[in-house]
């Protein structure tokens, strides 16, 4: 019963207390799901289903007997946000779908599992619903894999590939590096990547396994004898497929990090080493407080962010306002209660970054220092007021009005 009564209360955290079935509203209590497989199905506004069909077919069967798959749909918004479209799309089917109303939910459900364009249907099943199992669902639905699809769930898969390396559980940190001698970015990272992994094997246990996206097994051997670390070996086209696919590679070259569980550690490690390349912070785990740059904006279209713009970039500058950010930031990670809600924090200095965002947000001067809550999927923009002094209990007033549902935004157009 309290693992049942732990997934309830997480559910209501992520998808609300009530939830849409056919036209009728249900409330979620302890026994909704009844210990199924729960899938996120996403689909989105204006555009037409192509997996709906075959998802009802597989949900009355498996289901024909006892409830063993629970589908949540999450229609997001994209071209088009109107109510005609949402009943369309949730009337028909023979499963929940969080509710019209609960529009906030509904897109910050879709960045917290990094859904892209498109239909999705991710598979969860830990009392906390972080873990995704797999996450392309429709495309082993299309193949007409046998559900529930344990064999493709990524630790699975992860595990298939530290097997081909390692006989016993370690404490090796691996990246998982996807790349192809095709590819002229690819062949520029690896001096880079190498530099950087010898400086980090010197004083971490760190592995890296190539993953090719090469054409030819000649290609692929070529590329291979650029690297000094593992690779998976290019006949085995399934494993490699099925890695692409569990960590939703999408352009390469790409490093993911992961422990030997599977677990990701950094998803853009590239990145991390561009602007780290000896690896002193490696392996990059999620910081409390960001000093904004250009490889960073990307964080602010998936999260909600804490923004202290700065009158100068001069280190000295930098750690006082991290000083002042830094408690506030890690209090919130401590007693965090909705994890619906993550909230970032940066330090923006006076550069042309910074410029960007000041742009973007519709900020009408270039005041600092400024303290901003810029929360760009949802399209808002919160400002302190100004002539209020920015000190730890000034910020945390301004931060627990976000969470209270008091703060007053101004939309981002």
């Amino acid at each position: 019963m309290a693992a049942e009564l732990c997934l309830s209360s997480r559910l209501i955290e992520l998808l609300g207390d009530r939830l849409l079935y056919g036209s009728t509203t249900v409330e979620i209590n302890e026994s909704t799901f009844n210990g199924s497989l729960i899938a996120l199905y996403f689909v989105p506004l204006g555009n037409e289903t192509v997996h709906t069909n075959d998802l009802r077919d597989l949900y009355k069967t498996v289901n024909e007997n006892e409830k063993t798959l629970s589908i949540i749909q999450i229609c997001y918004p994209d071209t088009a946000v109107d109510r005609k479209c949402f009943d369309g799309l949730t009337n028909n089917v023979p499963w929940y779908s969080v509710l019209y109303e609960n529009v906030e939910k509904r897109i910050r459900l879709r960045h917290k599992y990094h859904v892209e364009n498109g239909e999705t249907l991710l598979i969860l099943n830990d009392n906390r619903l972080e873990k995704v199992h797999t996450r392309n669902g429709l495309k082993l639905l299309s193949c007409g894999k046998s559900f529930p699809w344990m064999e493709f769930w990524n630790e699975k898969v992860c595990q298939d590939a530290l097997k081909l390396f390692s006989k016993e559980a370690n404490d090796t940190i691996y990246g998982l590096y996807f790349s192809a001698h095709w590819c002229p970015p690819c062949k520029a990272f690896i001096p880079q990547l190498i530099h950087a992994y010898n400086s980090i094997k010197n004083k971490i246990k760190f592995e890296i396994i190539f993953i090719s996206s090469d054409r030819s097994e000649q290609s692929y051997n070529s590329h291979a004898l650029l690297m000094p670390w593992l690779s998976i070996p290019y006949t085995n086209t399934t494993l490699r497929q099925d890695l692409t696919e569990c960590f939703n590679v999408r352009g390469i070259p790409y490093l993911v990090l992961i422990d030997k569980n599977g677990n990701i550690i950094t998803e853009n490690a590239r990145a991390e080493i561009i602007e780290d390349p000896d690896g002193l912070y490696f392996p990059w785990r999620k910081r409390f407080v960001y000093s904004l740059s250009s490889r960073l904006l990307p964080k602010l279209q998936n999260y909600p962010a804490v923004v202290l713009f700065i009158e100068g970039d001069q280190e000295e500058e930098l750690e006082l306002a991290e000083g002042v950010l830094l408690p506030i930031a890690q209090q919130v990670a401590r007693t965090k209660t909705n994890a619906l809600y993550d909230l970032l924090f940066f330090i923006a200095p006076d550069d042309g970054t910074s410029d960007t965002l000041r742009h973007f947000a519709r900020l009408a001067d270039d005041a600092a220092p400024l303290l901003t809550l810029i929360d760009i999927p949802m399209a808002r923009i919160s400002v302190m007021e100004y002539g209020i002094h920015i000190t730890e209990k000034s910020i945390m007033n301004f931060v627990r009005g976000f969470f209270d549902g008091t703060m007053i935004f101004s939309p981002i157009l």
